[in-house]
């Protein structure tokens, strides 16, 4: 009786097939074309509490759009005096940025979880205390490299600034606790 010949399974195959073609110098795989529309990356921002988070993704061009035109500056020229009047409000564009860019959390409020909507949303952004709002701005605008074109050199020392006298107030706060600690 002959024997039946040993056909290796799917898997195995396939591996035989793929280095011949490797050997042969043929490609293996094709890539493809990427579909750039509905790409939605998010971004989870833990605050200090390191179980509380906030959800934000990355603005479309669309969501960019609506950014822009609700932080739009009016502009006025007196051509007498030569003077330009700029109106600028710094805490509405932080609001709309967030209101856009914020998708998600695990807030509590109470004893339970408080359920992420528009109207929670807007309490949040009006009772938060500004150290958290300036955690989730901060990463926000990381996430949107587009925002940080919108900095001078000003901004940037001001921030880096900020960020020292942070670090600083954190090596003392860490410094008592060992001290403490011992």
């Amino acid at each position: 009786m002959d024997k039946a010949p040993v056909i290796p399974d799917d898997d195995e195959r396939a591996d035989v097939i793929r280095k011949a073609m490797t050997a042969d110098g043929i490609a293996i795989t094709e890539s493809g074309q990427v579909d750039y529309f509905g790409l939605d990356e998010t971004f989870k921002v833990f605050l200090p509490d390191k179980k509380t988070w906030i959800e934000h993704h990355t603005l479309n061009e669309g969501q960019r759009r609506s950014y822009l035109k609700s932080v739009n500056r009016d502009v006025r020229i007196d051509k007498v005096r030569g003077d330009a009047h700029l109106k600028m409000s710094p805490g509405e564009e932080r609001k709309a940025l967030l209101t856009i860019a914020i998708v998600d959390w695990n807030l509590v409020r109470g004893d339970g979880p408080l359920p992420f909507n528009s109207r929670s949303l807007d309490e949040f952004l009006e009772k938060a205390p500004p150290k958290i709002i300036d955690i989730i701005e901060k990463d926000v605008r990381l996430k949107n490299g587009w925002l940080q074109a919108e900095m001078s050199s000003d901004d940037i020392k001001k921030e880096m600034e900020t960020l020292n006298e942070l670090l600083e107030q954190k090596l003392e706060e860490e410094s008592g606790k060992s001290d403490s600690g011992s």
